[in-house]
């Protein structure tokens, strides 16, 4: 009865085991499964999509700003159209003062205020007076005529590095403020 009552206890802990290692393995496959990929929109939810998009803001019939994309999707009750392959050029009273290309970007329709991203590599924003400003996420605020982001940032030019995280950047002066954790080199 001794060896009956073993076996038993024995295939019961053996049991109780598996269903434990189990439990554990498949629990571990669901909290390493990669999340699920977040879906872009798809044209069908767009109200018009197009090829060869060019969005400009003037003033007094002047040109302000262009965005051009290489595609671009235009959703009439969000007031914003979702744009791929960017380029930005903003004017003021001397012609192109800045340029910049990015992968991907937003624009309100509404309030004409733009953002643009890259998915890697850092955005170029490239001034006509020499500096160049590298930051990963740029918003352009209409009301203000400025340039903004939290992200990090470097400026360079005329023997200077300025690096920092934030810029706040008004086209009209030509002032740029950055933010936090500003460090500067000079390269002369």
């Amino acid at each position: 009865m001794s060896n009956r009552f073993l076996r038993w206890t024995l295939g019961g802990i053996i049991l109780g085991l598996s269903v434990y290692l189990a439990y554990v393995v498949v629990g571990h496959m669901q909290t390493n499964a990669p999340p699920p990929s977040i879906a872009l929109p798809e044209l069908e939810e767009a109200d018009a999509g197009m090829e060869g998009f060019v969005y400009r803001q003037t003033k007094d019939g002047m040109v302000q700003w262009e965005v051009a994309a290489q595609r671009a999707e235009v959703f009439e009750d969000k007031q914003e159209a979702t744009l791929k392959e960017v380029q930005l050029r903003l004017f003021g009273q001397q012609g192109e003062e800045m340029m910049v290309d990015a992968d991907e970007g937003v624009i309100n329709t509404e309030t004409k205020d733009f953002e643009l991203r890259n998915r890697q590599d850092p955005i170029v924003i490239e001034l006509k007076n020499g500096y160049t400003i590298l930051t990963p996420h740029l918003h352009w605020i209409d009301a203000n005529q400025e340039i903004r982001t939290p992200s990090p940032v470097t400026i360079q030019g005329n023997g200077l590095t300025i690096t920092g995280v934030g810029l706040v950047g008004h086209l009209e002066s030509e002032e740029f403020s950055v933010l936090d954790h500003v460090r500067v080199q000079s390269s002369s």
